[in-house]
C-alpha cells in the first residue's frame, strides 16, 4: 500500500522535475548581443548604444558584441559610452569590422575600454588627438590641458585592460595610427578574427576581467540578437529622416506649414549632432522653438515667393499698397481686345481692365481698382 502511494507520488514530481528543468534551460539560453557603433561619435547615438548596453543585460545576454567603424566624434558623448562599457556587468568585445573599417580618434579610446579588444583584417586604429573646432583662435594652454586629459584617460584604459599603454598614449600625443597586424604585434589589441564565427571560436575559455572578479566566456552555441534595424538609427538620423518627410509632405499638400517643422526637425538633427540631449525637454525646446519661429516669420515671406501675392479687395493694407502704384503696359487695351489686356506690376504680368477702350502703349498707368489678381487700371498721361 506504501509502495503504491509513493509510486503515485513520484511519478508526477518526476515530470514537475523535467518539466522545470526544460523551462530552465529555455530559460538560461545563452546569447550574444550585437551592436553597432559604424558613424560619427554623437550625444545621440551614444544614448542608442547605453540603451543597447542596458538592454542586453536585461536580457540575460553571455557576451556584447559593439562592431566598430567610426571616425572619432565628440569628447564628451565618448566620455559616456566608455563610462557604461566600464560599469557593464556583461562582458563587452569591441570588434572594428569589417575589412576596411577603422577605430579611429575617439573609436580609439572605446575600443581600449573594452573588456576584449578584436579588429578584423584590413581594418586600423589610431589617430586619437583631440581635434579643436571653434570660432576664433584656440588658446594654446587649453589645448594642452585638453590632450593630456586625453592622454591620461587613454593610459588609464590602457593600464585597466593590460594593453600597451605607451602606444595608445602616442597615439593621443602624436596622432599615431596602425593596421589590425600592427596592433596585435604591439599589444595594443587582443585578437584578430576574420568574421564573427572567427571570433566566437577564438574567445571560446578566454578569460576576462570584470569588475566583480574573472569571468570564463563560453562562447560555444551561442545564440544571436542583433539590434533591431530601427536601433541603428542614431538620434540625429531619426530626426533628419523625420524633417525629410515632413518637407515631401510640404510638396504634396502645398499648406506652408509643414515646411516650417520639417525644417525644424533639420535643426534639432543638427542640435543632436552638436551634443543636445536626445530625449527630454531640450530636444523638444529646440524643434517646437524653431518651427513656430520659421512658421510666423518666414511663412509670409515663402508663400510670397512660391505662390504670389493674393489680394482681397478691401483689405486696408492692400489698399494702401496697391492704389495708385504705377503699371507698365504690356499688352491689349486696342480695337481687337477692348478695354482689356495685360500690364507689368511687381516684375510680373498681372490681368487687368480699363473704362478707356483703347489705350496707347507708351501711356503712363496706375492701379485704381483690384480685385484677386486682376487689377482695374487708368491713363494718367501720354508720353
Amino acid at each position: 500500500m506504501i509502495k503504491q502511494i509513493t509510486r503515485k507520488v513520484l511519478l508526477p514530481s518526476a515530470l514537475c522535475a523535467a518539466l522545470l528543468s526544460g523551462f530552465a534551460s529555455i530559460a538560461s539560453a545563452s546569447m550574444v548581443w550585437l551592436t553597432d557603433l559604424n558613424a560619427e561619435v554623437t550625444s545621440g547615438r551614444v544614448e542608442s548604444l547605453v540603451a543597447d548596453l542596458a538592454a542586453a543585460e536585461r536580457a540575460g545576454a553571455e557576451l556584447v558584441i559593439l562592431r566598430i567603424d567610426t571616425p572619432g566624434g565628440m569628447l564628451e558623448p565618448m566620455r559616456v559610452l566608455i563610462q557604461a562599457i566600464l560599469d557593464s556587468p556583461v562582458p563587452i568585445v569591441g570588434y572594428v569590422t569589417p575589412a576596411g573599417a577603422r577605430a579611429s580618434s575617439a573609436g580609439t579610446y572605446i575600443l581600449a575600454a573594452t573588456h576584449v579588444a578584436v579588429m578584423a583584417p584590413a581594418t586600423n586604429v589610431g589617430s586619437a588627438k583631440p581635434v579643436f573646432i571653434g570660432f576664433g583662435e584656440i588658446d594654446e594652454d587649453a589645448k594642452l590641458k585638453a590632450t593630456n586629459d586625453a592622454s591620461a584617460q587613454m593610459r588609464a584604459l590602457a593600464q585597466l585592460r593590460n594593453r600597451n599603454a605607451d602606444w595608445l598614449e602616442q597615439s593621443v600625443v602624436a596622432a599615431k595610427n596602425i593596421t589590425a597586424e600592427e596592433a596585435l604585434g604591439l599589444g595594443v589589441i587582443d585578437l584578430i578574427a576574420v568574421n564573427q564565427n572567427d571570433l566566437l571560436k577564438q574567445l571560446q575559455g578566454r578569460r576576462v576581467q570584470m569588475s566583480e572578479g574573472d569571468l570564463v566566456l563560453e562562447t560555444t552555441d551561442l545564440e544571436t540578437k542583433e539590434s533591431k534595424p530601427f536601433e541603428a538609427f542614431s538620434w540625429p538620423t531619426i530626426w533628419l529622416l523625420f524633417g525629410i518627410a515632413l518637407i515631401a509632405l510640404e510638396l504634396l499638400l502645398t499648406s506652408f506649414i509643414s515646411l516650417f517643422f520639417g525644417l525644424g526637425a533639420l535643426i534639432t538633427a543638427l542640435a543632436l549632432t552638436l551634443g543636445l540631449p536626445a530625449s527630454g525637454w531640450p530636444v523638444w525646446s529646440v524643434f517646437l522653438g524653431s518651427s513656430i519661429v520659421l512658421l510666423f516669420g518666414a511663412r509670409a515671406r515663402f508663400k510670397h515667393y512660391f505662390v504670389g501675392d493674393e489680394f482681397a479687395e478691401g483689405d486696408s493694407e492692400l489698399d494702401a499698397g496697391l492704389l495708385g502704384q504705377r503699371v507698365q503696359y504690356v499688352s491689349g487695351f486696342s480695337l481687337d481686345q477692348p478695354g482689356e489686356g495685360l500690364v507689368q506690376f511687381r516684375g510680373s504680368n498681372w490681368q487687368a481692365f480699363s473704362d478707356a477702350a483703347v489705350i496707347s502703349s507708351d501711356a503712363q498707368l496706375e492701379i485704381v481698382r483690384f480685385k484677386s489678381n486682376t487689377l482695374w487700371i487708368k491713363e494718367i498721361t501720354h508720353g
